[in-house]
Formats: structure tokens, C-alpha cells, sequence
């Protein structure tokens, strides 16, 4: 009779502790669904409604596992959670093996979607994700020291910050990537990620918008290939829809490794450094587009500028809009640093002839590519900077009226000197 009560008893006990368990828990294993299972070894109700503590909780659905050493709910809905804290997680069994030391949630919002419709992000709200310790493995190990998220949702400019970021895996020319943070601000990155899912232009917001990558570095082996110190992208939207913007890339360096390697150590690199710096403004009132600055610089290499300027350019202009785009002028600007002299120091050795004999020869190959008395100047100010007499050749373009891009596909030109006069180029050496 006693073995028979002790039977009883076991068989009763889960129902007995389910029935004894939290409202908050009750509620959740009906959220979860019947395809997931969910035990604990204890669980406490708080004075907060839709709230409990668990302890040593575990989700099973089929192969996949999930650990979590604490959780606390607080306001449990149907459609989300006030509040969600979970305390050392560890995923087992799926796709991807993961462990977390910390998750913190508030203010999450989950609607159901309407039968037959799937849920963007732009539906979602969040108005706080914090993460600590991830650390996943598979195929591409990836840890993160933490994740901050807040003010998620359409409609919301919100901001987030990624820190301590590694990467392992075979990526060809590299097996380790470490990124000490990434931050953006003044974004609505759920109509981001909506509109890259519908596949449409996202819908922009007056204000200001950042982007900020700082302290990469590119491994093979324990050695670097490539460092950088940082790269910062801010816009602005005004009030009425002028928008401006910069970029800027600080502290770029490059080691000799393949595939460029072999021409670095050839023209004498033992590294290559950069800094790039990008400044534009589009009126959309006028639909005038300017590229105010766009410079390049290699350290010991050379300089490249680009600016130009366009109108009928509208706002989200489209490829069915984009021939209606007229250029006004722009200018491609080169400065040699020591790159040409490197070269052609180099190459002559190679072909065993004089530094003098081989800009005798760029100097008649580039005379045959400009003939004739319209091109004079070209040849001319081309003939200076190989010889050595300039360093820096410009090529401007200022068309006598704006130039339609659709004429330039409508009437292509079969000469240098058409489409000298059809853009009003000039070539100059300084």
C-alpha cells in the first residue's frame, strides 16, 4: 500500500506543481506554445502582476535546448513584457551554440500578426536591450562583450552600441577580425530592416544620424593585415528635406600579405596608411546634388580629390529618373606622392633601360592616345608630369550648359575630341 501511495504521489507531483506555480508562469508556458516544454527548479511569484522569479529554468523544443540560470518577468502581456532579465543562458542542440552571461529587456511589444501577414520590424517595439558575455560557436565563432539597444521600433529614432567584437574563421586572407565598438544614433533601424525586407527605400525622419566603427583589426595567424582607427558616417535631415552628410576614415593601415603583397614589397611599401574624407549636400527643394569633397589620401603613395555637382535630382531618384540628372562640372584631381617616381624606378630596372628613356616612351605611347591640335593641352600638361616637371594632373569637366546624362547615352561620341567638347574637359599638370 505504500509503494502504491508513493506512485500516486509521483504521478501527481508535476500536476501539483504546475497548479502551485506562478500566474506569470502559467501564462508563459501558454506563450510558448505546446511544441515547448518548460521546467524549473523553483519558481516565486512576486507582489508585481505578470511577474515571477525562476530558477534554473530549462526550454526544450525537440533537439534544442535552452539553460537559463535566473529569470525574472515583470508585467507579462500577451503582445510582450514590461521588464525581462535573464541571468547565465546557455543554448544547446540548434543551429548555433550560444552562451550569455546577461539579457535585459523593457518595454518589448510583440503584436500578432493578422492570419496570412508576417511580422516586420518595424511592429516591434523595445525600448531597451542590454547584452553581456555572448559567446557563440559553429562554424564562425563570434564574441561580443555587450549590446546595448534603445528606443527600437517604427517610427522611433532610437541608438545602439556593439563593443568587443571577435570573429573566428577561415576567411581566405584572414582567420580573426576584432572590432573594439560600433555605435549608431538618430536611426529608425526597425524601418531599416523593414524596408531592406519589402525591398523599397526607407523612409527618412528630420534630425541627425551618426555611424561609428572604431579599433578594427584584420588577423592571419597572430599577425595583423589591417588596421583601422576608426570610421565615422553623420547626416542631417533638415525640416525641409535638405539633407548633408560626411564620412570620414581615420587611420587606415595596410601590411604587405596577398593578393597586393608582391607590388608593395616590389615598389618598396613596408605598409600603407590612409585617411579618406567624404562631404556632400543634396537641396531637394532645387534637387541639386554636391559631392563637396571627396579626398583619398596614401601616406607616401599619393592624393586623389573628386567633387562635382548635378541637378533635377530628386529626392529617392530612381533608375527611371535618373537620365533626367544634368552635370554642371566636376573635378578629378591626382597628386603624386612618390607612387610614379617608385614605378617607374622599378620598371626601368626591370626592362634594364634609363629612367629618362622610359618617360621618353610614356611620353610619345601618350601623344599617340591624344592626337591632333584640339588635345594639344592635354599632351602638353600629360608630357609635364611624366617628365617630372608636375605632380599633380587635374582633369576638370564644365560643360557649356548642364550636361543631360541622357543626351551622353543618346549621343555617344566617337572621338576624344567629341566628348572633350560634349563635357568641356581640361587636362592640367602643376
Amino acid at each position: 500500500m505504500r509503494h502504491l501511495l508513493l506512485a500516486a504521489l509521483l504521478c501527481l507531483s508535476p500536476g501539483l506543481a504546475r497548479a502551485q506555480e506562478p500566474a506569470a508562469v502559467t501564462q508563459l508556458r501558454r506563450m510558448l506554445g505546446p511544441e515547448v516544454t518548460l521546467s524549473f527548479d523553483r519558481a516565486t511569484a512576486t507582489d508585481v502582476a505578470g511577474s515571477a522569479v525562476l530558477s534554473g529554468a530549462v526550454l526544450r523544443r525537440a533537439a534544442e535546448t535552452i539553460r537559463i540560470g535566473e529569470a525574472r518577468l515583470e508585467g507579462l502581456r500577451e503582445d510582450g513584457v514590461a521588464r525581462l532579465s535573464l541571468r547565465g543562458v546557455t543554448m544547446e542542440g540548434g543551429d548555433l551554440p550560444l552562451t550569455l552571461d546577461r539579457l535585459d529587456l523593457e518595454g518589448v511589444t510583440v503584436p500578432r500578426p493578422a492570419p496570412g501577414k508576417t511580422l516586420m520590424p518595424s511592429e516591434v517595439r523595445v525600448d531597451l536591450l542590454r547584452l553581456e558575455g555572448w559567446r557563440s560557436a559553429g562554424e564562425v565563432p563570434v564574441n561580443i562583450g555587450s549590446i546595448a539597444i534603445e528606443n527600437f521600433g517604427g517610427g522611433r529614432t532610437g541608438q545602439a552600441s556593439v563593443t568587443a567584437i571577435e570573429v573566428r574563421a577561415g576567411m581566405g586572407f584572414a582567420d580573426r577580425l576584432t572590432i573594439a565598438r560600433v555605435a549608431y544614433s538618430g536611426l529608425d533601424a526597425a524601418e531599416l530592416l523593414t524596408a531592406s525586407i519589402e525591398q523599397r527605400a526607407p523612409r527618412w525622419e528630420a534630425g541627425r544620424q551618426s555611424l561609428e566603427i572604431e579599433g578594427v583589426t584584420l588577423n592571419q595567424g597572430g599577425e595583423a593585415l589591417a588596421r583601422l582607427s576608426g570610421l565615422t558616417l553623420r547626416g542631417e535631415i533638415a525640416a525641409d528635406r535638405a539633407h548633408s552628410g560626411d564620412v570620414a576614415l581615420r587611420g587606415l593601415e595596410v601590411m604587405p600579405a596577398p593578393p597586393h603583397a608582391e607590388w608593395m614589397q616590389r615598389l618598396g611599401y613596408s605598409t600603407i596608411a590612409a585617411e579618406a574624407r567624404l562631404r556632400g549636400a543634396h537641396d531637394v527643394a532645387r534637387q541639386v546634388l554636391e559631392l563637396r569633397e571627396f579626398d583619398i589620401e596614401l601616406r607616401d603613395v599619393g592624393e586623389l580629390h573628386l567633387d562635382f555637382r548635378a541637378d533635377r535630382v530628386p529626392e529617392g531618384m530612381g533608375v527611371a529618373t535618373a537620365p533626367n540628372a544634368r552635370l554642371i562640372g566636376a573635378r578629378l584631381r591626382y597628386a603624386d606622392l612618390s607612387l610614379f617616381r617608385r614605378w617607374l624606378a622599378t620598371q626601368a630596372a626591370q626592362e634594364r633601360i634609363s629612367e629618362a628613356a622610359l618617360r621618353q616612351r610614356l611620353i610619345q605611347q601618350s601623344a599617340a592616345a591624344l592626337p591632333g591640335p584640339a588635345l594639344a593641352e592635354a599632351r602638353a600638361a600629360l608630357a609635364r608630369f611624366l617628365r617630372g616637371e608636375a605632380t599633380v594632373l587635374e582633369l576638370a569637366s564644365r560643360p557649356r550648359a548642364p550636361l543631360a546624362f541622357s543626351l551622353v547615352t543618346a549621343k555617344p561620341q566617337t572621338s576624344l575630341e567629341g566628348w572633350r567638347d560634349m563635357f568641356g574637359l581640361t587636362l592640367t599638370a602643376r
